[in-house]
């Protein structure tokens, strides 16, 4: 189901329409929206309905309990939303913006969760990601490596106890791009990181545990929809 060769590939293929058409266009996220898609469809079959933002198709706007949000892959059934999931996909300039990302992933969430839809979030980061004047995006003027600081906030979330603003599941993917090559690597976690803290990483962020957990929820529901 999930090959990590294959998100690789789809990383790699978003970080050429990144080189191509630019940080604002949606683009860049047209391979990596798709790859999990296909995920999704083998989880939940095709007894369900798919939007997600890609080639030929679109997001769909989900009614949260405060203000509709376009989601960027949502799963239907008999035309109700039984599932979202949010992708970023990180490719400079983390540092400056880690807080808002943080602050804004937990908003939009707690918006869709507190009308009763689960919603995940997938969040891919460069472990060396370039830094960008304003007004300069062609030259990288440094170098910023993401820490234990910047992944520790995501896992006191995950690890928080259930409520609106915590997402149903969480994956963390750190990568390395060479940007000659544009060939995309899975960061050694141990070596950036310890033994310790890359177990719970694995444990708890990692997209092996991120499918299992959607498929729990799949497996959950559908035995509920049994009993009715």
């Amino acid at each position: 189901m999930y090959h990590e060769n294959d998100f690789l590939e789809s990383i790699s293929s978003s970080f050429l329409k990144y080189k191509e058409y630019g940080a604002r266009s949606t683009q860049k996220l047209y391979p990596i929206h798709k790859y999990i898609t296909d995920i999704l469809k083998k989880i939940w079959d095709d007894k369900y309905e798919y939007f997600f933002l890609g080639e030929g198709s679109k997001e769909a706007k989900i009614d949260g309990k405060y203000y509709p949000k376009d989601v960027d892959i949502a799963v239907f059934k008999d035309g109700k939303t039984i599932f979202c999931l949010g992708i970023k996909f990180i490719t400079s300039n983390y540092k400056q913006n880690a807080n808002n990302y943080f602050e804004s992933m937990m908003g939009e969430t707690a918006n869709i969760q507190a009308n009763k839809i689960p919603y995940a979030h997938i969040i891919v980061m460069r472990y060396e990601t370039p830094y960008y004047k304003k007004n300069d995006s062609s030259i990288s003027s440094k170098i910023e490596i993401i820490s234990r600081k910047d992944i520790q906030k995501y896992l006191n979330l995950i690890y928080d106890t259930p409520q609106a603003h915590r997402p149903s599941d969480l994956c963390i993917f750190l990568v390395d791009i060479d940007e000659k090559t544009n060939i995309v690597k899975k960061t050694n976690i141990n070596n950036a990181f310890g033994e310790d803290f890359a177990n719970l990483i694995e444990q708890k962020l990692s997209p092996e545990n991120f499918f299992k957990e959607i498929e729990n929820y799949k497996n959950y529901i559908e035995v509920l929809d049994s009993t009715k």
